[in-house]
C-alpha cells in the first residue's frame, strides 16, 4: 500500500491511498470465481461460464460490496500506519472506482478531522468557591405552609379588605389588544392566588389594592407566543441580542370573591399522611429536601464553572466536524423540547438558521471541553460501561415517557447518536471526578466571593 498524508489545515488531513495492483487483481478474480459458482446461465454448468462472458454480463464495477470492503480495509490500514485518530465521519473520494481495471492499482482519498494534541494542566485540586447552604427558618416554614395548604380551608375577608399578596381571588375578566378581544383572553369565576405568578406578567400585581365587587381595568404584558404569531414567536437562544417590543393587553376585571387560606396547625396526623412518624421528623424531612435541592443546584453551578475554567486554561482548537455534530445535537434537542411541549415545530417560530449562527460559539466551547474531558478520562482510567449506557436509556425513556427497550433500539441503530451519548456520559463522569477533587473555599454567598476577590 502506498500512503501519502497531506496537512490541509491544523486539524484536517488528507490521506491519498493506493491499493496495490496485485491485491486489486486478486480480489476481482475471487469475485468472479464466486459469481461463477453462484450464477446460472443456459448452456453452461455451474462454475464453467467463460470469464469473458461473465465480464460482459457483470462488469467489474458491479462488485460494489467487494470494493466497499476493500476500501474500508485499506482505510483502516492507513489509519494504523499513519497513527491518525479521526474525529467524525470522513469524506471519501473514490471516483477512480468508476474506472477500475484488472492488473491496475486502485486509488482513493480520505479527508478527515483529527483531534488536537492535548496536555491538560492543573485539573486536580482546583480551588473553587462553594456557597454554604444554610436554609433560613422562614424558607423552611414557607415550604411547610405550602404542604399544609392542602389541608387548609378558605375564609372570606372582612368587608373593605384590599387584596394583597397571598389572597385568593375569584374574578371575571375580558382581555383586549389594540381594541380587539383577545383569543382565549376571557374567563369567568377564575380563582387566582396573588403571588403565585401563574398568570401573565403583571396581571396579579394589578389586582393588589382592589376590593370585593370592584370593576377596573388592568394591564399586563402578553407572552411572545400569546397567539402563535410567526413573526413574534422565538425560542430564546444564547447570545441573542434581539429584543422584541412587548405587547401590552388591557383587561376588564371584576372581583367576585376575596378569600384567605386558613392554614391548619401541623399535627402528627398530617405528618403521618405525608409519610413521617412525627412533627419533628416531618420538619427535618422538609428541610433536608430543601437542603438537597440547593446542594444540587450549587453543584451544577460549580461544575459549569469548572468546565469553563478548564476550557479557558487549556486553549485548544476543536475540529469542524465535532463542532458541527455538537451543533446538530443542540438543534435536535431544542426541536425535541418544542415537540414535547405540545407545540408544532412550524408554529413555534423556531428559527433554525438563526440558532445555528448564535449557538455556534457555545458548540465550539462544548466541543473543546469534551476533548479535554476525554483526555482526563483517559489519564484517570475513566470509561463508559454498558451499565452506564443502560442507565442512560432508562433515564431518557422516563423523560420521554417511552419504553427503555424502544429508546435503546432506536439509539443503537444510529452509531452517531451512540457516540455522542457516550461522550456526554463520559463527560459527566469526569466532571464528577473533577468535582470530588476540588479544594473548596466555603463562602456565605457569591457576593462574598466577589468581595474577597476584589480585596485581594
Amino acid at each position: 500500500m502506498k500512503l501519502d498524508v497531506k496537512e490541509l489545515e491544523s486539524l484536517k488531513r488528507k490521506l491519498d491511498i493506493t491499493i496495490p495492483e496485485d491485491v486489486v487483481t486478486e480480489r476481482i478474480n475471487n469475485a468472479y470465481k464466486d459469481l461463477n459458482r453462484q450464477m446460472k446461465m443456459p448452456g453452461f454448468r455451474p462454475g464453467k461460464i467463460p470469464r469473458n462472458i461473465l465480464e460482459k454480463q457483470v462488469p467489474v464495477q458491479s462488485f460494489t460490496n467487494m470494493f466497499q470492503e476493500l476500501l474500508q480495509e485499506y482505510y483502516e490500514k492507513a489509519l494504523r500506519q499513519s497513527g491518525i485518530v479521526p474525529v467524525g465521519a470522513p469524506e471519501i473520494d473514490n471516483s477512480d472506482f468508476q474506472d477500475v481495471k484488472i492488473n491496475n492499482p486502485l486509488k482513493f482519498s480520505v479527508t478527515l478531522d483529527i483531534k488536537p494534541e492535548v496536555k491538560v494542566k492543573n485539573y486536580k485540586g482546583l480551588k473553587i468557591n462553594k456557597v454554604e447552604i444554610n436554609i433560613p427558618d422562614e424558607e423552611v416554614q414557607a415550604a411547610i405552609n405550602s404542604i399544609l395548604e392542602q389541608y387548609g380551608s378558605f375564609e372570606h375577608h372582612e368587608d373593605g379588605h384590599k387584596a394583597e399578596k397571598g389572597d385568593y381571588l375569584t374574578v371575571d375578566f375580558d382581555g383586549f389588544f389594540d381594541g380587539q378581544p383577545l383569543e382565549n383572553g376571557s374567563a369567568n369565576d377564575m380563582t387566582i392566588k396573588i403571588g403565585d405568578n401563574k398568570m401573565i406578567k403583571g396581571f396579579e400585581d394589578e389586582l393588589v389594592g382592589h376590593k370585593l365587587g370592584e370593576e377596573f381595568k388592568a394591564k399586563a404584558i402578553l407572552p411572545s407566543n400569546w397567539n402563535n404569531k410567526m413573526s413574534r414567536v422565538r425560542i430564546p437562544v444564547p447570545g441573542s441580542k434581539d429584543t422584541l417590543p412587548e405587547d401590552v393587553a388591557t383587561f376588564n376585571v371584576k372581583i367576585k370573591e376575596i378569600k384567605k387560606m386558613e392554614i391548619p396547625l401541623l399535627t402528627d396526623d398530617i405528618a403521618g399522611k405525608e409519610g413521617f412518624d412525627s412533627i419533628d421528623s416531618f420538619k427535618r424531612g422538609v428541610k433536608t429536601k430543601l437542603q438537597s435541592m440547593y446542594e444540587q443546584k450549587e453543584e451544577m453551578r460549580i461544575k459549569e464553572e469548572l468546565f469553563n475554567q478548564l476550557v479557558k486554561e487549556n486553549p485548544i482548537e476543536a475540529p469542524d466536524s465535532m463542532v458541527n455534530s455538537e451543533l446538530k445535537f443542540m438543534l435536535e434537542g431544542m426541536k425535541f423540547q418544542i415537540e414535547q411541549s405540545g407545540m408544532k415545530l412550524e408554529e413555534s417560530g423556531f428559527d433554525e438558521e438563526k440558532a445555528k449562527e448564535e449557538w455556534r460559539d457555545k458548540a465550539e466551547t462544548n466541543s473543546r471541553g469534551y476533548i479535554l474531558l476525554e483526555n482526563i478520562g483517559s489519564l484517570e482510567n475513566i470509561h463508559v460501561s454498558q451499565f452506564d449506557l443502560e442507565e442512560e436509556f432508562k433515564s431518557l425513556a422516563k423523560q420521554s415517557k417511552q419504553k427503555p427497550e424502544d429508546v435503546k433500539n432506536r439509539m443503537m441503530a444510529n452509531p452517531e447518536v451512540i457516540k455522542h451519548t457516550s461522550s456526554k456520559i463520559l463527560g459527566r463522569k469526569v466532571m464528577d471526578f473533577l468535582y470530588s477533587n476540588c479544594e473548596f473555599n466555603f463562602v456565605k454567598s457569591l457576593k462574598e466571593k466577589d468581595s474577597n476577590s476584589q480585596n485581594t
